[in-house]
């Protein structure tokens, strides 16, 4: 039976076994969650190729496989299945990320894994799905591909520029925090049941679920109006002020334009913005009026004194922050979110630790990301392969390692 020995007790997970075969962000993001929160997280790297993350400069990918061991294993091998096999019968839950219908080619269909291990809890993580139409579930996807398959770039168009993805990575994490919740309602059932459950995730879907005008068009195609382009609601948006930032405005609700209008300098119960409006649309007498005064009071002050003069008037704004920003913040500093740990090459990695907070049982970061093959020995031992058998697989190829750590990111420091 395996198991991380060296894995302190903490969180609401401790004691699940959660095995992921994943790479990039959507796969692995959900599995890394469930290490922050105490879970036993190994890793089942490509043993033929390192994860796309590690090509790149990031200390990203440092941040989300902490917590986590690695074995650096060549599924589609006779040998590699068994060790599948073997690691499985002891899984609580196991995410691959292929493309759909992968697993089912190699003979690792649900029913298949169940036979090993009849309560674990399958997710399959994938751009299009796992049935429909096969020309669709071989496509491969990306982030961007799931977003604009989706109509979620179209949702988001700007009349100034072409239709464009929105950064970082939002199809990735959105699919990983699906991912993460249908597993933990999988896990659930499944303690009452003892049956185990496969979860068909398909990105696009998940995108096309979080556009709230989607069933407007499904319900009487009534047509989107993107994201992109000016709001139809005066007040809401983005707006620049005298120091070249901006401001996220949010002036809807009865209550709030009720502060609003006076605070801009114009008359509340007036025929052009009666008492009792919680919208003031844009293209209407009232709304122009409206836009002019925000405009004129915005290109009087700093982004910083604007928010901080309409916070103190109870409306719901902000200035638009960078991540200088939120690290100098003292709202942030006080909730102490970015931790500091050292990466097995020794470098320093600063970022938010695990949210959101458990008062009782918190999550924590207690282990670096491995490189590449780190755990191979280990995690083959606890399986039960003798030295003599781990060192076949060596030469077959079946495992391999980076022991040099030349694919470990981050590969260079930027000058740190």
């Amino acid at each position: 039976m395996w198991g991380n020995k060296n894995l302190p007790e903490f969180g609401c997970l401790s004691g699940v076994k959660v095995v992921h075969a994943s790479q990039s962000v959507a796969g692995p993001f959900g599995p890394l969650l469930f290490a922050e929160y105490g879970a036993d997280v190994l890793w089942l790297e490509n043993a033929l190729a390192p994860d796309i993350s590690r090509s790149g400069a990031s200390f990203g990918p440092e941040a989300e496989r902490v917590n986590q061991r690695n074995l650096a294993l060549n599924i589609p091998t006779p040998e590699g299945m068994e060790i599948l096999s073997r690691i499985l019968k002891d899984a609580d839950v196991y995410v691959e990320s292929t493309k759909g219908g992968q697993y089912a080619k190699w003979g690792l269909s649900d029913e298949a894994l169940w036979k090993i291990n009849p309560r674990l809890v399958i997710a399959h993580v994938s751009g299009f799905g796992q049935t429909g139409l096969p020309e669709y579930v071989g496509r491969p996807s990306y982030d961007a591909i799931a977003q604009a398959f989706s109509g979620y770039t179209y949702s988001n168009g700007n009349p100034t520029t072409a239709p464009y993805a929105v950064g970082p990575y939002t199809a990735d994490y959105m699919t990983a925090l699906f991912q993460a919740v249908a597993i933990l309602a999988a896990l659930h059932k499944v303690q009452k049941t003892g049956v185990g459950e496969s979860i068909d995730i398909a990105q696009y879907e998940l995108m096309m679920k979080v556009q709230n005008a989607q069933p407007d068009w499904f319900t009487e195609a009534r047509p989107v109006n993107p994201a992109g382009k000016p709001s139809i609601m005066a007040g809401w948006g983005c707006y620049r002020c005298s120091d070249g930032e901006y401001v996220q405005l949010c002036l809807i609700g009865g209550g709030i334009v009720k502060k609003a209008v006076p605070f801009f300098g114009l008359e509340y119960g007036s025929d052009e913005i009666p008492a009792g409006t919680a919208i003031i649309f844009a293209e209407t007498p009232g709304g122009k009026k409206f836009l002019d005064a925000v405009d004129a009071y915005l290109g009087s002050k700093t982004a910083a004194e604007a928010a901080d003069e309409m916070r103190a008037a109870g409306l719901p704004a902000t200035k638009v922050n960078t991540l200088e920003d939120l690290e100098n913040d003292p709202h942030v500093q006080a909730r102490d979110i970015i931790e500091e740990w050292e990466s097995v090459k020794g470098a320093k990695v600063r970022s938010v630790g695990p949210v959101p907070r458990f008062k009782n049982n918190p999550g924590r970061i207690w282990r670096p990301a491995p490189f590449m093959g780190m755990d191979n020995e280990e995690v083959l031992a606890e399986l039960g392969y003798s030295a003599d058998e781990i060192a076949s697989f060596y030469e077959k190829r079946v495992v391999t390692k980076d022991a040099e750590m030349k694919f470990t990111y981050p590969y260079k420091q930027f000058g740190r």
